[in-house]
């Protein structure tokens, strides 16, 4: 094919070269034609061959744990600090709530506040074997329509994910629970009733192929559950906040120093490409919080920064309020945070509007936002909080 291919292309450059034999012009004519077709074929063996094929948006992530992610950094020379800041990041400072979760047999089921639920019971009073209803609920089904299949298990009396590896075989109850807040449409801005109207004529269809008889009941109607999600949206627009703070160059951070400086305050690179200080605690969100940048990409390339190819502007400490377990416990330490950052990169210390940080200003204001919050029945960090936000 390699020849082919050279011959091709010499022949595209300079065909007479190839072309000066002594025929008959009627057969040279021929040969003529006989080359030109050979080049042609070849031209399309080469594209197909040699074409660049588009990507998918998935090619674009790598999916690596962290201890891939160490290595990487290892193999660069970036994984050891030039200082050791990493009391800046004191978890002793944090305060978190008591709370017992249960680890075994414990019931997930579906939440009136934030779900409208249709219940699928048998009018037989037989049992849904997952065999059976794992065929209605397909990819078609998940891709199109998408909930969450609840359901009652009689053997362990509790109410479970029906369609999880793990689950029981058999349930007395299903429930398909659809997230509310998915009828919102930000760009109209409207309700889409006709959405949730959907899962209903569907599921008609589906339960007459299912092999016994099944009723399909609704928790409320769909002009409650649209009510219902106005407010829910209403306090996702109000409470949806991150808590920020910008430390600003004055030109560019250079890249391979304000690696070191991240790294000897005790942040780790690694998520999304980001450097974080993590929450092991089970409360709240997985990370305190994170720091990215506003150049681009907006994240961090190791081998860009070893190569000099990365040096940001700016870089954005912050946390989603409403997942944070310790909000303001959390934000004085990241101030300190960027204090550090700031002593040795330079640069300036700005708010969410780019505008000089007014320290006790932000943290009454942090307070403020937690206390509505509060009011309206949010608490940062918790599991309604999280499944919210």
């Amino acid at each position: 094919m390699q020849r082919s291919l050279f011959l091709a292309r010499q022949l595209s450059k300079a065909p007479e070269r190839y072309l000066v034999f002594n025929f008959t012009p009627t057969l040279m004519n021929r040969m003529t034609i006989y080359i030109i077709l050979g080049i042609f074929a070849l031209s399309v063996i080469a594209y197909f061959v040699f074409r660049q094929k588009p990507k998918s948006e998935l090619e674009n992530y790598l999916i690596s744990s962290q201890s891939q992610s160490n290595d990487r950094i290892k193999n660069l020379n970036l994984d050891k600090p030039s200082e050791n800041a990493s009391y800046t990041l004191d978890t002793n400072k944090l305060s978190f709530p008591d709370i017992i979760r249960e680890t075994e047999n414990m019931e997930y089921k579906a939440d009136n506040e934030r779900e409208w639920v249709i219940n699928l019971t048998s009018t037989e009073s037989v049992s849904f074997k997952k065999s059976d209803f794992d065929k209605m609920f397909d990819y078609d089904w998940r891709s199109k329509f998408h909930s969450t299949i609840y359901g009652f298990s009689p053997e362990e009396n509790r109410w479970t994910y029906a369609d999880a590896g793990d689950s029981p075989e058999v349930f007395s109850k299903l429930q398909v629970a659809v997230d509310i807040q998915d009828v919102f449409n930000e760009e109209t801005p409207d309700y889409n009733r006709q959405k949730l109207k959907r899962y209903i004529d569907e599921l008609e269809k589906r339960i007459k192929k299912y092999p016994i008889k099944l009723k399909i009941e609704q928790s409320e109607t769909i002009e409650s559950a649209i009510t219902k999600a106005k407010k829910l949206v209403q306090l996702n627009q109000e409470f949806n906040l991150d808590a920020i703070i910008v430390l600003q160059a004055d030109n560019h951070f250079k890249g391979i120093k304000m690696w070191d400086v991240l790294q000897s305050v005790g942040l780790k690179w690694g998520d999304g490409d980001l450097f974080h200080w993590g929450n092991d605690k089970n409360y709240g969100h997985d990370q305190n919080f994170s720091v990215w940048t506003t150049t681009e990409p907006g994240y961090f390339f190791p081998e860009e920064i070893k190569h000099g190819n990365m040096n940001p502007q700016n870089l954005i400490f912050g946390f989603s309020i409403p997942r944070c377990a310790d909000p303001k416990n959390v934000y004085a330490i990241m101030l300190n945070s960027v204090k550090y950052c700031q002593k040795r990169l330079g640069g300036q210390v700005l708010d969410r509007n780019m505008k000089p940080l007014d320290e006790e200003k932000s943290k009454q204001e942090l307070s403020a936002f937690l206390t509505r919050m509060e009011h309206k029945g949010l608490i940062s960090g918790s599991d309604k909080a999280l499944r919210m936000f």
